[in-house]
């Protein structure tokens, strides 16, 4: 006798089966279009919680706050990729559109508080919501299947390649690039953690001034502007910012800031912004009945540093 369990019953009885609440996985799976591994992933990185995409988040409980809060400096604007209805699932493409404006503005160097503004960030929180849609479109129009909706960076720029478009095209990664890492709460100076990764693409750019870093844990995707080694060396401490740039609002993270917009965090060192990161990205513990293997699977993540081609 044939079953009569559709394929969507099937996904959400296996998402309940894992503890959480039928409603938190039905509003997961809609978000990831009916992915099972990106709705896992949504739930696990939002303990459940699903408010960067319009629910409402717990209060925060976190003691893990340091002092290198006091040291920053924030610009926020007033939108964020959720201001407008086809920018719910646009942060990677967002990501993209940031990582050439914000490298094209440093090519000469300049203090990156004179070009990072609210109106600057809320031009490219609308150009990059503005390509999602015309890919989107695009896809819609064709007889493909794979879709832009949380889409990787290869997947977008290979979404670029045959359009009219000179912007992407003049973002190039470095060598042995994307590089994958994994989150632990183990020192930042593990091989595979941010901090050490992130560093290494510091001294692998020939650029001298500054890198764009998007960083992919899915479903969010985040971008980071960093000083190349060459900058390190001819700049002062005080004019090297490292700077995390995010579409999505962190209402019950990043303290005492707490963004309700799309905002630029200045950090005056990289430990400084990996512990902003790992506030966004936190390490998901699974149990100790999880295999080693997909403990790691869970906590990966993938960073794509580009600069701009000068060609």
């Amino acid at each position: 006798m044939a079953s009569t369990t559709s394929p969507k019953d099937e996904r959400i009885s296996l998402l309940t089966s894992m503890g959480f609440e039928s409603i938190q996985v039905e509003q997961a799976l809609q978000i990831c279009g009916g992915n099972v591994e990106r709705a896992l992933e949504c739930l696990i990185s939002s303990d459940g919680y699903l408010g960067g995409w319009g629910g409402t988040a717990p209060a925060t409980t976190n003691s893990s706050i340091t002092n290198h809060q006091s040291q920053l400096s924030l610009v926020q604007s007033d939108i964020s990729q959720y201001s407008n209805a086809l920018g719910r699932s646009a942060c990677t493409a967002i990501a993209l559109t940031l990582a050439y404006d914000c490298s094209r503005q440093l090519l000469s160097n300049v203090s990156p508080e004179s070009v990072f503004d609210s109106k600057f960030l809320s031009k490219s929180i609308n150009d990059g919501i503005k390509l999602y849609s015309e890919l989107s479109t695009t896809n819609n129009n064709s007889s493909s299947s794979s879709g832009v909706e949380h889409s990787s960076v290869e997947e977008l720029l290979a979404a670029c390649s045959g359009r009219d478009n000179v912007i992407f095209s003049s973002l190039k990664l470095l060598p042995n690039s994307p590089r994958q890492g994994v989150l632990s709460n183990s020192s930042n100076h593990h091989h595979m953690g941010l901090e050490m990764l992130l560093a290494q693409c510091q001294m692998d750019s020939s650029e001298s001034t500054y890198i764009a870093v998007i960083i992919t844990k899915p479903p969010e995707t985040v971008l980071v502007i960093l000083p190349t080694q060459r900058a390190t060396k001819t700049t002062t401490n005080t004019n090297v910012k490292f700077i995390l740039i995010d579409s999505h609002p962190r209402p019950q993270q990043l303290a005492p800031y707490f963004p309700r917009g799309s905002y630029a965090l200045f950090h005056p060192t990289l430990s400084s912004l990996v512990s902003s990161l790992k506030e966004i990205f936190p390490m998901t513990e699974l149990g100790d009945g999880v295999p080693e293997l997909m403990q790691m699977m869970y906590n990966s993540f993938d960073i794509y540093p580009f600069q701009l081609s000068r060609g």
